[in-house]
């Protein structure tokens, strides 16, 4: 037989023997699913053309729809009498997304035969142990010569939640100079202005947020004595977002670009511009300008993290740890370091970047029609490395100086964390 006969014959056989990458152009977003199966191939393809880790991923993708699609098949030929369990439909569900890097990925889908929900949200996995606040805060309010220390506890208004908020001065290196101390436990500060008309006494609360940084805070500091990280009296900072799991980008310029004074290169991006699994854009750097309103001067500057930091946290802190005069102090980050839309954004048209499927059933929490089979996947649109290149997605960022987590420590009133950033700042 003719040679190029047996090698054509040989990739059509190859072809056959397994399911290869998607290149059926497939829009999830307007997909109507009324059975399992539906909803299993649809969002397969989703993930298929949209998913940004493929390079980087261990698991089989292929080998899933294989595995999976007979199962959902099942499903669907049941009868009215053997009906199927919320718990087998969860347990499908996770064991496709199992194992997958994303460590933003989360999944709704919706059972209308059985009127349940599947949740699936890998990257869990990784916590190994709660950011006891609580405790860390009264361990705060217990160190010797803290003075002014304002707290602002989080809040909802409507369907939104906002930040809680801590800021103290601490005894510095010098004689007469302070530490000052700012934590916040998610990013929605420049989410929260807008709200300025309706509850305005929930915006200009933010007390702890207004003393390091100034009334204006959504736009970053200001100069002179309106804030105190300006104050010649403040010879260091430390940015605690131990605990804090991200939110909006909107608050990286204002909140973390305003403690440098220029821009800070934090890493670089692409994004998919295609439906094939590596039609990646060229890398862009990632950088974050500081705003017109900035830290006067260059201080010392020590960012607290820990497992449970995660998205916008973590870019606080590789933003912190790239400064000259910054140092990362705790323990690995959570793993969560590439970007995404906000869920109900328009790029949703854009199925091939990022997340897909019903933004009103994620958000209100039930679909426009319960006899549909609806669903959202929440996963990243953003691919991003740091400045060497090194992507830190279900990594975690290290830090400069480790000190792990010390739940005996912190029960006897000492946050070995803290303790161990103010040791750096006093003595060096």
């Amino acid at each position: 037989m003719n040679r190029r006969i047996l090698i054509a014959l040989f990739a059509v056989l190859a072809f056959s023997a397994c399911r290869k990458e998607s290149l059926n152009l497939v829009n999830p977003n307007s997909r109507i699913c009324k059975t399992y199966l539906q909803q299993f191939e649809t969002i397969w393809e989703g993930m298929d053309q949209s998913y940004m880790f493929w390079e980087l991923d261990t698991i089989d993708w292929d080998a899933r729809y294989e595995e999976y699609q007979p199962v959902f098949a099942a499903f669907d030929a049941r009868g009215r009498n053997n009906p199927v369990t919320q718990q087998e439909f969860q347990q499908a569900w996770s064991g496709v997304f199992e194992g997958l890097l994303d460590h933003h990925l989360t999944a709704r889908m919706w059972d209308p035969k059985g009127e349940s929900e599947a949740w699936v949200q890998p990257g869990k996995n990784d916590y190994s142990h709660r950011t006891d606040r609580n405790s860390q805060l009264s361990a705060l309010r217990s160190q010797p010569g803290i003075t002014q220390y304002i707290g602002c506890d989080p809040f909802s208004y409507g369907d939104k939640s906002f930040p809680g908020s801590w800021f103290c001065l601490l005894p510095g290196k010098t004689p007469g100079k302070k530490i000052a101390y700012f934590r916040f436990t998610e990013f929605s500060f420049t989410t929260l202005s807008r709200y300025a008309d309706q509850i305005p006494n929930k915006v200009t609360a933010q007390a702890p947020v207004v003393a390091f940084y100034g009334p204006r805070y959504y736009e970053g500091m200001v100069g002179g004595n309106a804030c105190y990280a300006n104050n010649d009296s403040i010879e260091a900072l430390i940015i605690d977002v131990r605990g804090n799991g991200g939110g909006s980008l909107g608050d990286i310029v204002p909140l973390v670009g305003s403690l440098a004074q220029s821009d800070v290169l934090v890493g670089y991006t692409r994004v998919k511009e295609g439906i094939g699994r590596l039609d990646y854009s060229g890398w862009t750097p990632f950088i974050v300008p500081p705003p017109s309103r900035h830290l006067n001067q260059a201080k010392p500057i020590v960012v607290l993290a820990d497992i449970n930091s995660a998205s916008c946290a973590e870019l606080t802190t590789m933003f912190i740890q790239n400064l000259p005069n910054g140092t990362f102090i705790g323990e690995r980050t959570y793993g969560a370091t590439c970007a995404l839309w906000p869920q109900s954004d328009t790029q949703h048209d854009v199925f091939y970047n990022g997340c897909f499927g019903d933004a009103f059933y994620w958000e209100n929490g039930y679909p426009y029609n319960r006899d549909l089979f609806s669903f959202f996947v929440y996963t990243s649109t953003f691919y991003m490395v740091d400045k060497d290149y090194v992507c830190r997605e279900g990594i975690g960022v290290t830090p400069d100086i480790e000190v792990l987590y010390d739940a005996s420590q912190l029960r006897r009133g000492v946050d070995t964390q803290l303790e161990r950033a103010l040791e750096f700042l006093r003595t060096g």
